[in-house]
C-alpha cells in the first residue's frame, strides 16, 4: 500500500485541467460578484483596505495590506470592485488547489490506466467546493475567509507535495515554506493554524507507524498529555494573577514545541529550527502594520493598538471577552447539531430554488440533498479507507481538525448575533473531496458492467455539481446589488450639516463608514437645508437650528481637515457614534479628537471608565428617579429627561448622555432607527425616515412629516429592492423593514387627514419593503374600503368600485366582504359592479351565500 502519491498522471494534463477549473471559477465569481459593498464586515474591510485603516480585532493585517496593494495598482477602478475581486481571486485559487490536492490523494491508489478517475475526482471536488453556499458567499464580497481558504488549501497541497518527495523527513525546505505560509495566513485570519496539527501528524506519520504498537510509546504519550494539561492549568492560574489570559495557551505551545524538538533532534537540525523561528517572525511581522498605523490614527482605528498593552489586547481579542474551549459556551451537542450540521445542510443543492423549479416541498428537496451529500461523503470516506489507509489517515487528520476539533475549539455560544457558518467553510470544502471519491467509487463499481453504464454514471457525477451550481446561482448573484451602499448613504443623507448620528452595530455603521471614506461612483450625496423654527404640539415656538459655538466650529473644522485628508466619500461633515464601540475608551477619544464631538470629561475618567468606580463613565445603577436637564444654546431648547430608579447605565449609556449634554444645541443630533435603546431619550426623538432627531419636545411617536416625505420620496435610493431577479437574504429583508416603517408612518398621517390617495399610496409602498407582507393586507383592504365609500359619497362610483375591488383583492377570505359588496351595490345603485365583484371572490367565500346576494341584486335591476 503506497505511502505517497504516485506518478500515474500526466503532469501537463493535470496542470491544464487545474487552470481550466480556475478560469471557469473566476469567471462565474466575476459575473456574480458584488460591485459595491455588502452588509456585515465587507464594508469595513473595503474601507480599511482603501485608507489603510485598522479593522476590528484581531485586525487581519496581511489581508488589509494586500487589499491596499491591489487598490494602488487598480488605476481608477472603484476600490470596492478591486477588493471584492481579490476575494474572488483568492477563492478561485483555493478551488484550483482543491482540485490539485484531491488528485494527489487519489493517486495514492489509482493505477495509470485509470488516471482519468483522478482528474474526474479532482474536478468534481473543486466544483462542489466552488459553488457551495458559504464558500461562494465569501468569494463575491470583501471577506477574509476567501484568503483563509486559499492559504489552507495551498498548505494541504504543499503537504502532499512534501509527502511525495520526502524520505525520512527530508526536503525540509518545503516544511519551512509551509510554516511560513501558516503564519502569513495568521495575518489573514487566526484560524489559519487549525490544520497545523494535521500537517505535523503527516510529517511524523512514518515514525508513528513504527512505534505505535510499542507500550513505551503509549506510556510516553499519556505522560506528555498529562504534563501539557498540567502546564496549561498552572499557567492559567498565573495568567489570571498577572492579567495575561492567553499565557496558558502560549506555555502549552512552548511545552509542545519542546517535546517536538527533543524527539526530532536527530532528524531536524538546530539550523532548521532557527530558520523556522525566523520565518515565523517574518510572517507575523505584518502585525507591526497595526501597531504603527494605529499611532497615525486613521479614520477607522478600532482598538487603537498603539501601545504594547493595547496591541496585545487587540491581537488577543480581549475586547470581546476572554473565552476558553474548556469552558463551554453551549453544549457540544448543540454546537454540532444546531450550528455545524445545520450550516452543513445549507451548502449544497439550494432547496429554496430547487423546490420552486421542481414544484416540490422544500423539506423533500432538503432530505434528498442531505441524502446525496451524506451518501457520497461517507461512501467516499469508506472507499478511501479501503483503497489506501495511509491516504485516508492523511486526509482524515485534516478533516478532523477542521470539523470536530474546530467546533470544540471555536466554542460558539448558543446566542450568537449572526449565523457563523463561515468558521466551518474549510470543513465543507474538505467534505467535497470525499463526495468526489464517493462519485468515482460508483463509477468504479459499474465499470465492469459496460461502457454505456460507466458513461452514464460519469455524466451523473458531473451533472450533480452542475445542478448545485445552477441552484445556487440566483442566491449568489450580487452583480446588481447596491442595497448596502444605499442603506449607508440614506442614513447619511437624512441629516442636516455637521450632524451627529448614533448607530447601533455593524450593518448601520460599516456602510456609513464606507460611504464617507471610499469613493464609489454609485454613491449619491444630499444635505438637507437647515430648518430655522418648528412648533411643538401646543403651538409654542422653539429654536431648532443648531448654533455652533466658536469652539464647536474649531472642532468641526479640525475634524473636516482630518477627514478630507483620508476620506474620499460623501457627507464627511457627519460624525458617526457607534453605541457598541462607545463602551471603549479609545473610541470615545477618537470621537473627541477626530470627529469634532465635544466630550468634556477628564482624560483619566475616560481611561478608567471600565475599571474605576470614581470615573464619571463607570457603570452604575440609578439609586432613585433622577431628572437631568439638557441645555441648548437658547433657553427654548432646554428639556428634562428622567432616568428611573434601579435603571442600569453602562459606559455607552453614560457616554451618549455626555455627548448629548456637550453637543446638543450646537450640532444636530440623531439616532438611527436601528438603535434599539435611545437611553432615556425615546420620547424626545422626532422621526425623519431612517433617523430620528433629538428635539426638546416630549411626545410619543413624533415625526417631521415634511422632512420624512422629502427623504423617502426624493432623497433615498432603493436600487434593487423591487427587483425580483435580485436575491435578498434574511438579514437584508429584516433591515429593509425600516424603510417600510417610514412609509407606513407616512400612510397613517395621510389617513388622519382623510387623504386616502396618499394613505394608500404610501401603505402599498410600505408593504413592498416589509418582509411579512400578508400581515398588512387586512389594513390595506380596510383603507381601500374607506376610500371607496368616500368616493361613493362624492358620487364617484366608478372610482369607488375600483378601490373596493382592491379592498376585496387584499382580503378575499374575510366574510365581511360579502356584506360590504352588497351594501355598496345598494348604496350606489350600481348593481352590475356589485355582481362583478361577487363573481371575483366566489372561489374564496361561501358560494351559496354569494349566489343568494347575487339573486337579491338581480331582483333589484
Amino acid at each position: 500500500m503506497n505511502l505517497k502519491p504516485q506518478p500515474v498522471i500526466n503532469k501537463r494534463h493535470n496542470l491544464i485541467i487545474g487552470l481550466v477549473v480556475f478560469t471557469l471559477t473566476i469567471l462565474i465569481y466575476w459575473l456574480t460578484m458584488a460591485r459595491s459593498l455588502s452588509f456585515w464586515d465587507a464594508g469595513e474591510y473595503i474601507t480599511c483596505s482603501s485608507i489603510l485603516g485598522v479593522p476590528h480585532p484581531p485586525g487581519n493585517p496581511f489581508y488589509i495590506l494586500l487589499g491596499r496593494f491591489f487598490t494602488i495598482f487598480g488605476a481608477n477602478v472603484p476600490h470596492a470592485l478591486v477588493i471584492n475581486f481579490l476575494s474572488g481571486l483568492f477563492s478561485a485559487f483555493a478551488v484550483m488547489f482543491t482540485y490539485f490536492f484531491t488528485v494527489k490523494f487519489i493517486t495514492m491508489w489509482i493505477k495509470p490506466k485509470d488516471s482519468y478517475l483522478a482528474y474526474l475526482g479532482g474536478f468534481i471536488a473543486a466544483f462542489y467546493t466552488a459553488f457551495s453556499f458559504t464558500f461562494w458567499n465569501n468569494a463575491i464580497e470583501a471577506e477574509v475567509y476567501s484568503g483563509l481558504a486559499f492559504i489552507l488549501n495551498l498548505i494541504v497541497w504543499l503537504t502532499m507535495i512534501w509527502v511525495e518527495k520526502s524520505e525520512d523527513l527530508s526536503h525540509q525546505n518545503l516544511l519551512l515554506l509551509i510554516v511560513y505560509i501558516f503564519f502569513l495566513g495568521f495575518g489573514i485570519h487566526q484560524t489559519s493554524l487549525q490544520i497545523a496539527p494535521a500537517v505535523l501528524f503527516i510529517a511524523v506519520y512514518p515514525m508513528l507507524r513504527n512505534s505505535i504498537r510499542s507500550s513505551a510509546f503509549w506510556k510516553r504519550t499519556i505522560a506528555y498529555i498529562f504534563a501539557l494539561i498540567a502546564v496549561y492549568l498552572i499557567f492559567l492560574y498565573f495568567g489570571k494573577i498577572i492579567l495575561i489570559p492567553a499565557l496558558p495557551k502560549f506555555m502549552f505551545a512552548v511545552g509542545f514545541l519542546g517535546i517536538l524538538v527533543y524527539h526530532l533532534r536527530g532528524k531536524v537540525s538546530k539550523r532548521t529550527w532557527l530558520f523556522a523561528l525566523l520565518f515565523i517572525g517574518v510572517a507575523v511581522s505584518t502585525h507591526l502594520f497595526l501597531y504603527i498605523r494605529a499611532s497615525y490614527r486613521p479614520f477607522i482605528n478600532e482598538g487603537y493598538p498603539h501601545t504594547f498593552k493595547l496591541f496585545t489586547d487587540y491581537i488577543l481579542r480581549r475586547q470581546y471577552g476572554v473565552t476558553s474551549m474548556f469552558v463551554r459556551r453551549a453544549t457540544f451537542l448543540f454546537q454540532m447539531k444546531d450550528q455545524f450540521l445545520t450550516y452543513f445542510s445549507w451548502q449544497f443543492f439550494n432547496n429554496e430554488i430547487l423546490s420552486q423549479w421542481l414544484r416540490m416541498p422544500g423539506a423533500i428537496i432538503q432530505l434528498l440533498s442531505n441524502l446525496i451529500v451524506t451518501f457520497l461523503g461517507f461512501g467516499g470516506a469508506y472507499y478511501h479507507y479501503k483503497k489506501n489507509k495511509h491516504s485516508f489517515a492523511y486526509f482524515f487528520s485534516f478533516m478532523f481538525m477542521v470539523s470536530i476539533a474546530m467546533v470544540f475549539i471555536i466554542n460558539l455560544s448558543d446566542a450568537e448575533v449572526r449565523e457563523r457558518d463561515y468558521f466551518f467553510t474549510t470543513a465543507y470544502n474538505f467534505w467535497t473531496v470525499w463526495m468526489a471519491i464517493g462519485s468515482i467509487a460508483l463509477i468504479d463499481l459499474v465499470r465492469k458492467k459496460g461502457k454505456i453504464l460507466t458513461g452514464l454514471f460519469i455524466v451523473i457525477a458531473l451533472t450533480l455539481p452542475g445542478i448545485n451550481l445552477a441552484s445556487q446561482y440566483f442566491v449568489h448573484d450580487r452583480s446588481k446589488e447596491y442595497i448596502a451602499l444605499d442603506y449607508g448613504q440614506n442614513i447619511l443623507n437624512s441629516v442636516e450639516e455637521n450632524a451627529i448620528i448614533f448607530t447601533n452595530g455593524d450593518n448601520d455603521t460599516f456602510p456609513v463608514w464606507y460611504a464617507q471614506a471610499v469613493y464609489d461612483p454609485a454613491a449619491k450625496e444630499y444635505t438637507h437645508p437647515t430648518k430655522i423654527y418648528n412648533k411643538d404640539i401646543s403651538g409654542k415656538m422653539y429654536q431648532q437650528t443648531s448654533i455652533p459655538t466658536k469652539n464647536t466650529e474649531i472642532l468641526i473644522a479640525t475634524a473636516m481637515d482630518f477627514k478630507n485628508k483620508q476620506c474620499n466619500g460623501i457627507r464627511k461633515d457627519v460624525s458617526i457614534a457607534n453605541l457598541s464601540l462607545l463602551n471603549t475608551p479609545w473610541y470615545i477619544k477618537q470621537l473627541r479628537d477626530h470627529e469634532g464631538v465635544e466630550f468634556n470629561i477628564p482624560e483619566s475618567h475616560i481611561d478608567l471608565c471600565q475599571d474605576d468606580p470614581r470615573s464619571a463613565l463607570y457603570p452604575r445603577k440609578i439609586p432613585k428617579d433622577t431628572r437631568l436637564k439638557i441645555k441648548g444654546t437658547v433657553p427654548e431648547d432646554e428639556f428634562i429627561v428622567t432616568f428611573k430608579k434601579d435603571e442600569i447605565l453602562y459606559v455607552k449609556d453614560l457616554a451618549v448622555i455626555q455627548i448629548i449634554k456637550d453637543n446638543y444645541g450646537k450640532r444636530p443630533i440623531y439616532f438611527a432607527v436601528t438603535t434599539p435603546d435611545p437611553i432615556g431619550f425615546k420620547d424626545f426623538l422626532r422621526n425623519e425616515g431612517m433617523v430620528s432627531r433629538l428635539v426638546p419636545v416630549k411626545g410619543k411617536d413624533q415625526f417631521d412629516m415634511e422632512r420624512l416625505i422629502t427623504n423617502i420620496d426624493s432623497v433615498y435610493s432603493y436600487r434593487g429592492i423591487m427587483d425580483d431577479s435580485l436575491y435578498k437574504d434574511t438579514n437584508m429583508r429584516r433591515l429593509l423593514n425600516n424603510y417600510g416603517a417610514a412609509f407606513m408612518r407616512t400612510s397613517r398621517f395621510a389617513h388622519t387627514k382623510n387623504d386616502y390617495e396618499h394613505a394608500i399610496k404610501y401603505m402599498e409602498k410600505a408593504i413592498d419593503f416589509i418582509d411579512q407582507k400578508s400581515r398588512f393586507y387586512v389594513g390595506l383592504s380596510q383603507l381601500y374600503a374607506e376610500a371607496a365609500f368616500n368616493f361613493f359619497d362624492s358620487n364617484e362610483n366608478e372610482k369607488g368600485f375600483s378601490y373596493l375591488e382592491k379592498a376585496v383583492y387584499y382580503n378575499r377570505t374575510d366574510k365581511n366582504m360579502v356584506q360590504l359588496i352588497y351594501q355598496s351595490a345598494i348604496y350606489t345603485n350600481d348593481i352590475e359592479s356589485g355582481i362583478k365583484l361577487f363573481e371575483k371572490i366566489r372561489g374564496y367565500q361561501d358560494s351559496v351565500e354569494i349566489d343568494y346576494y347575487i339573486t337579491q341584486l338581480k331582483e333589484l335591476q
